[in-house]
């Protein structure tokens, strides 16, 4: 009833706007992560008919962030704090429906939020952060199907935590911590190698799914998928584990428009297109090298443009996909100053990628084939190099049905 609510609501915001605007049917924003250890914030950014973002708001979180630390060389200096990409993964922030979900690795807890159509840039908390039951969290994924949200934790004390959600009581602990056994990173939390990367539910929410990375060597070491099954309504306390050879650092995964083929990007090479079959076992499928690429992460999928788009943290371009083959389409340029980029959501037509700069970078997926027409500086918002994950509000919109 509450989306009911929140459809008829936009539709009647979008029957007021100009002609040019009625495409921007809802208020719409964008969510990013201070991952502040003096106190966490998430920051929401106005996204207008045209993409560009304005109007920051911070809102606390309830809890603390924290910087994992390096590792060694190539990374960085043992011990040292790393710096943008504090938590070695993707998904910190999640929007489903009228929820964000956040984790507070500093406090290790995570955030649920309410947010209302009429004003997005204003996410209500709900109750308070909960325990995640381990030490580092990093992903969260929420299954509206299965009225569940789960985090994955790195650290010592690492594992699967999940969550019943209510809009009046919040988040509450559902089962106990499902340990990953091939996660032995000490503590405190280091990364990138041995350091859990995303957790996602498919898309029919009937497994979940945990990406582990391995070590990059020599000797390589590979890294692990998990993959917890959903028998009526339960996610199991025991995985599938598969490891493909390919696979080293096994990062960012996402689903590709069905519950069998998906793409996981790996810093060592570039991405693979993997298949999942009936018993949870993944193997890849396509192996895409991508030239001269320094740290490909993050990835997007565009259903619209039947384009899936990795994001390289060392060079400020994002190479195209076929999700099919795997074959690369072409590459977007954008702003040289902007550092590489990370976290990133596609809404509409539009592309948005956090920087290393401490920045947003907004590309126009419609224009030449992607052109970046914005790059919005947030470093006057939170402490540069701490900026984690990114979300959009209302979510799941790259299907052009406005």
């Amino acid at each position: 009833m509450l989306l009911l609510f929140i459809l008829i609501t936009c539709f009647a915001l979008a029957s007021t706007l100009p002609a040019q605007g009625r495409y921007d049917d809802c208020q719409r924003a964008i969510f990013t992560l201070s991952n502040n250890p003096e106190g966490n914030n998430i920051l929401s950014l106005a996204a207008s008919y045209n993409g560009t973002l304005s109007s920051p708001v911070l809102t606390p979180t309830g809890g603390k962030g924290l910087l994992g630390l390096n590792v060694g060389p190539p990374f960085g200096p043992v011990g040292t704090t790393v710096g943008s990409d504090g938590l070695f993964g993707q998904n910190s922030v999640v929007v489903s429906e009228n929820y964000l979900f956040t984790v507070n690795s500093g406090s290790h807890t995570l955030s649920m939020f309410v947010i209302y159509p009429w004003a997005p840039l204003y996410p209500k908390l709900v109750g308070k952060p909960v325990d995640t039951q381990g030490e580092f969290p990093q992903s969260v994924t929420y299954s509206a199907q299965l009225n569940t949200a789960c985090v994955v934790n790195g650290g010592a004390k690492n594992g699967v935590a999940c969550f019943t959600v209510s809009i009046e009581n919040g988040l509450s602990p559902v089962g106990g911590l499902r340990p990953l056994k091939n996660l032995h990173t000490n503590t405190p939390p280091s990364g990138p190698p041995d350091s859990a990367s995303e957790i996602l539910f498919s898309p029919s929410s009937s497994a979940l799914f945990v990406t582990i990375k391995g070590k990059p060597g020599p000797p390589a070491v590979p890294g692990y998928i998990y993959a917890f099954g959903v028998n009526n309504g339960q996610i199991s306390s025991d995985a599938i584990i598969s490891s493909p050879s390919a696979l080293i650092l096994d990062y960012s995964i996402n689903f590709l428009g069905s519950e069998t083929s998906a793409l996981i990007t790996d810093p060592t090479f570039g991405a693979s297109i993997v298949n999942i079959a009936s018993d949870l076992t993944v193997t890849e499928t396509h192996h895409t090298t991508i030239p001269n690429q320094g740290a490909v992460c993050w990835a997007a999928y565009s259903r619209h443009y039947g384009t899936v788009y990795v994001v390289d943290a060392n060079r400020t371009n994002v190479t195209a996909l076929d999700p099919l083959s795997g074959a690369i389409k072409g590459v977007i340029q954008f702003q040289a100053d902007a550092l590489g980029g990370f976290d990133t959501i596609i809404d509409r037509q539009w592309m948005y990628i956090l920087s290393g700069a401490n920045s947003v970078v907004v590309i126009d997926l419609e224009e030449s084939g992607g052109t970046a027409v914005q790059q919005l500086g947030i470093a006057q918002e939170g402490p540069a190099g701490h900026w984690q994950g990114m979300a959009v509000y209302p979510a799941h919109r790259d299907s052009f049905l406005w």
